[in-house]
């Protein structure tokens, strides 16, 4: 550096020669290389942080809009690996939703509807090759959908060019079969659990999380003696299968579920 200050005091307004300008930029080059391959490492850790922050930010949210939503739910059946054309063309799963509406029929009377049955759903996009979280629209005569009314609950945006998986299901009873009458699956809770990827292949994974949480009307009354066929949550398939082995088309999981309002006196 010194040799280069002489250099220029003695050269004074006279500017450099050929050699000496390649020189220069030979050694700005060689700085500017340095202080990349001391500067990529750190920006590219950072990235790789500030995405899993967001992916779990992003999942954590899509869990507690979920779960909030039905925790309070008298009744709960979750159909996954499916579309809504498949809903209403299985003889078990729309008798299983015409029970619920007849269930909010019993008890809703004399003017005041305060029973609802109500749909979630998790829809694949084979255009983008993601989830998106819709509010469906319930006939409440018959329990059927209206898909042109379902509402996206997030903006595109919000899931932040992540890929997502879902499995919503009934989890293991630990008590079971030591307690008499208990059954494998419990029948008060249900079990989430997410994953979010960077490529729409779903193999470079940023994060990975599940929980089970207790459906805590259903568990309180079944716990004060209220009858299982009032009071229930149900899923299937019994057997899930992973996101690779999923037919397009079959992706999606709707979550049905009876929620009781305020009351309205007259």
């Amino acid at each position: 550096m010194r040799s280069i200050i002489k250099l220029l005091k003695k050269r004074g307004s006279s500017g450099f020669t050929l050699v000496e300008m390649v020189v220069s930029i030979a050694l700005l080059a060689i700085l500017l290389g340095g202080m990349m391959l001391f500067i990529t490492p750190i920006v590219r850790s950072f990235n790789d942080t500030q995405t899993d922050l967001t992916a779990e930010n992003v999942a954590v949210c899509l869990n507690n809009y979920i779960t909030r939503t039905i925790r309070y739910s008298s009744q709960v059946a979750v159909f996954s690996n499916t579309n809504y054309t498949d809903i209403q063309s299985s003889t078990e799963y729309k008798a299983r939703i015409q029970s619920m509406n007849a269930y909010c029929t019993s008890k809703n009377g004399g003017g005041n509807n305060t029973y609802y049955l109500r749909c979630l759903s998790l829809k694949y996009d084979d255009a983008t090759k993601r989830y998106y979280l819709y509010e469906e629209d319930v006939d409440q005569t018959n329990g059927n959908l209206n898909p042109d009314k379902a509402k996206k609950v997030f903006s595109d945006c919000f899931y932040n060019d992540l890929y997502m998986t879902f499995e919503i299901v009934q989890p293991e009873n630990g008590d079971y079969p030591t307690v008499e009458g208990s059954t494998p699956l419990r029948n008060d809770a249900l079990q989430v659990t997410i994953a979010a990827y960077k490529d729409e292949d779903r193999r470079n994974m940023v994060y990975h999380g599940d929980g089970v949480f207790e459906l805590r009307q259903i568990k309180g009354m079944l716990a004060h003696g209220a009858k299982a066929t009032e009071y229930n949550v149900t899923s299937a398939p019994a057997a899930l299968l992973d996101f690779g082995s999923m037919t397009d088309g079959s992706r999606d999981i709707y979550i049905y579920y009876v929620r009781r309002t305020l009351a309205v006196i007259p």
